[in-house]
C-alpha cells in the first residue's frame, strides 16, 4: 500500500527590487488618486455659499485696508503699471494707500499713536525725511525713486505685518486653512482606504494585493503560508495609514527609509510593516496563494490525486 505523502508549500521571497517597483506604482496611483478627490472636493466646498460668503468677506477687509487693489499688494499692482510711468507717481500712489491704512480704524484702535510710530521709523530715515515748521515729518527733496523705495518697504515690512495680524483677518484666514487641511486628511484617508484597504480585500483579495503588487505578481502571506486573514489584515492596514501618513508627514519619511533599510539589509528582507505582522512577501507567478488551511488541504488532496506533469493547476 501506498504511503500518503504530506506535499509542502513552499513560496519564493519576492525580490526587493520587484517590492520597491509595485511601491512606486502603488504610491504614483495613491497620490493621483488623492489629487483627483481633492479637486473635487475643492469644486464643492467652493461652491458653498458659506465658503463663498467667506472669500468675499476677506476680499473686503483686503480692499478696505487700502493695501489691495484689484485682488493684488499695492506694492505689486504699482511696479509695473503703465498708469504710474514715473517714480513720483509711484511714491505717492504708496503714501497715500499707507496713510489710508494707518488712519482707518478698522484695523487700528489708536490711530494717532500708529501715525507716532510711521512718523518715527521715517525719522530714522533723516536723508529722506524731516520736520517742518508745523512739527510735521515730511519728505525732503531727494530722488523719487529713494522715496519710492522706502514706501515698497514700509508695505512689506511693516504695513502687511499689521494686516496679517488683524483679528479679523486671522480669523478668515485661519478658516480657509482649515478647510483645506480638512480636505487634505478627508482624501488621504478616502484614498488609502479604497487603494490600499478595499482593493486587497475585495477585488485581489487572495494575497492582499494592491495593483502594484498584481503587476509584480507579488502577494502577502502570513507566518501559517496562507493568506492573511482579513482582521490582521485590518490592523495592518491601520498600523500603515498612522505610521506611513500620519507619522511619516510630520517625521520627514523616517518610517520609510526605516522600512525600506530593513527590507533591502534583513535577511528575511522584511519590511517594517512584515516586521510588526510576521508576515511575508512572495512570489505569486508560478503559484496562488492559499485563502486558508481548509483550501489548502483540499487542494493538497486534490494535487495527490492528479498527474500535474503537464498540467497547470491554480486556484480559483
Amino acid at each position: 500500500m501506498e504511503e500518503n505523502k504530506k506535499i509542502e508549500v513552499v513560496y519564493e521571497k519576492a525580490a526587493p527590487s520587484k517590492r520597491m517597483l509595485a511601491y512606486i506604482i502603488d504610491v504614483g496611483i495613491f497620490i493621483l488618486t488623492a489629487i483627483i478627490f481633492f479637486t473635487f472636493a475643492n469644486m464643492g466646498v467652493r461652491s458653498s455659499s458659506f465658503y463663498t460668503q467667506k472669500e468675499k468677506d476677506l476680499a473686503t477687509l483686503k480692499i478696505e485696508s487700502s493695501l489691495y487693489v484689484d485682488d493684488k499688494v499695492i506694492t505689486d499692482y504699482i511696479a509695473n503699471n503703465s498708469d504710474y510711468p514715473n517714480y513720483e507717481d509711484k511714491k505717492v500712489f504708496l503714501s497715500n494707500h499707507i496713510d489710508a491704512f494707518y488712519s482707518n480704524l478698522t484695523y487700528f484702535s489708536d490711530v494717532a499713536a500708529q501715525k507716532e510710530t510711521y512718523d518715527k521709523r521715517k525719522l530714522d530715515n533723516p536723508t529722506l525725511f524731516e520736520k517742518n515748521g508745523e512739527d510735521e515729518v515730511v519728505e525732503k527733496a531727494v530722488e523719487p525713486e529713494l522715496l519710492y523705495k522706502f514706501y515698497v518697504e514700509e508695505v512689506d515690512n511693516h504695513a502687511m505685518t499689521y494686516l496679517f495680524n488683524n483679528i479679523e483677518y486671522v480669523k478668515l484666514t485661519q478658516f480657509f486653512f482649515l478647510v483645506i487641511l480638512v480636505e487634505i486628511i478627508i482624501v488621504v484617508f478616502l484614498s488609502f482606504l479604497i487603494y490600499f484597504y478595499i482593493i486587497p480585500v475585495t477585488f485581489f483579495r487572495r494575497g492582499r494585493q494592491t495593483i502594484g503588487m498584481k503587476l509584480q505578481k507579488i502577494g502577502l502571506i502570513s507566518i501559517y503560508a496562507v493568506n492573511q486573514t482579513f482582521w490582521v489584515y485590518t490592523l495592518r492596514a491601520l498600523f500603515m495609514f498612522f505610521v506611513f501618513i500620519v507619522v511619516n508627514f510630520v517625521s520627514f519619511l523616517i518610517p520609510t527609509f526605516v522600512s525600506l533599510a530593513m527590507m533591502y539589509f534583513t535577511k528575511r528582507n522584511s519590511s517594517l510593516a512584515n516586521y510588526v505582522f510576521n508576515d511575508y512577501i512572495v512570489n505569486v507567478k508560478d503559484q496562488d496563494i492559499y485563502l486558508d488551511d481548509v483550501e489548502r488541504y483540499e487542494a493538497q488532496e486534490s494535487l495527490k490525486q492528479l498527474s500535474i506533469r503537464d498540467k497547470d493547476f491554480s486556484l480559483k
